[in-house]
Formats: structure tokens, C-alpha cells, sequence
């Protein structure tokens, strides 16, 4: 079974960006984020790709736009349909078992019917934002993991990764 996941930072009020870009400084979680993805698909909308300037390395970045037709170095779909789809022939010809949403918010949620696992870096902060991630009812998750990290030079604020696997 190919796993589909959504690998984001959340305030507790829901906020994932700020103006294109994060509203917070984690260096942990970033490295987090590199070791999570490195050597996997990851889907991303086109205000993501933007914010963050440039495909990423190590792993087949897939950019969902209708107004951008054409990224040195990743892939582009007119639909996130389409992206799914083609990312699933990706991992059965590549033999890999996950593909991994990143962002934004409009891609959260029109893929959350279809996400089977959750990676969620709670940020234990209520911040003002422009982009949120879709609420969701945690009872129909399995929480797998759990890592706490403190507020420190490296990071603006306490978080914690928590891993979620759906309920079937």
C-alpha cells in the first residue's frame, strides 16, 4: 500500500504560513522536515514551491499549479489529481511506499480524504496567519509517535512531532 501523508507545522489556532512563508523560525523541525523527505516524492501547491524558491534536493518534487507550465528540476500538474496519480506510478516503478504532501493549506485540504498518515509538528504557540491547515477530528487517528522539542536558540518556540496512522 502506498502511504499518503501530510507533513506540516501548526500553530494551535490551525496557522501553517504567514505572507508565502513560515511564521516561525524552527531550525529543528526544518531538519526534520529534510530527513523526513529525502529520497521521497513530495506534492506541493504552487505558493509552497514559491515560498520556498527553488525544487528540492534528493527528492521528485511535484509543484500543482494551473498558471505555471513548466520547473526545471520538478514536475508540474494542471490538478492534484493528476499529481496523486502520477506520483503513484512514480513509487510503483521506483519501488517506493510513500508520497508526501507539503503544503499549502488548499492542498491539506483537498487531500485530507485520501491521507492515511499524519506528521504533524504541533507549534505550542497561537499566532496570527493567512494560511491554516484543515481541523481535524483526531478521533479517527492513531497517534503512532511522539517526540517533544524545547523553545531554544534553534527554535522559536516548544513543538512536538506527532505521528498519526488513519484508523481504518
Amino acid at each position: 500500500m502506498i502511504i499518503i501523508s501530510h507533513l506540516v507545522a501548526l500553530s494551535n489556532n490551525n496557522v501553517i504560513g504567514v505572507n508565502n512563508d513560515l511564521p516561525w523560525k524552527l531550525k529543528t523541525d526544518l531538519a526534520h522536515f529534510k530527513n523526513y523527505t529525502t529520497n521521497k516524492i513530495i506534492i506541493m501547491g504552487r505558493k509552497t514551491f514559491e515560498s520556498i524558491g527553488r525544487p528540492l534536493p534528493n527528492r521528485s518534487n511535484f509543484v500543482v499549479s494551473k498558471t505555471i507550465n513548466k520547473i526545471e528540476g520538478a514536475k508540474v500538474f494542471k490538478s492534484t489529481e493528476d499529481a496523486i496519480n502520477n506520483a503513484k506510478e512514480v513509487c510503483m516503478d521506483k519501488n517506493l511506499d510513500e508520497i508526501v504532501i507539503i503544503g499549502g493549506g488548499y492542498l491539506f485540504r483537498d487531500t485530507l480524504s485520501i491521507t492515511n498518515k499524519l506528521v504533524l509538528s504541533k507549534v505550542d504557540c497561537n499566532i496570527e496567519g493567512d494560511v491554516f491547515y484543515p481541523d481535524i477530528n483526531l478521533e479517527e487517528w492513531n497517534e503512532i509517535s511522539s517526540e517533544n522539542f524545547i523553545k531554544n536558540s534553534d527554535n522559536d518556540y516548544d513543538f512536538s512531532v506527532i505521528t498519526y496512522e488513519k484508523i481504518k
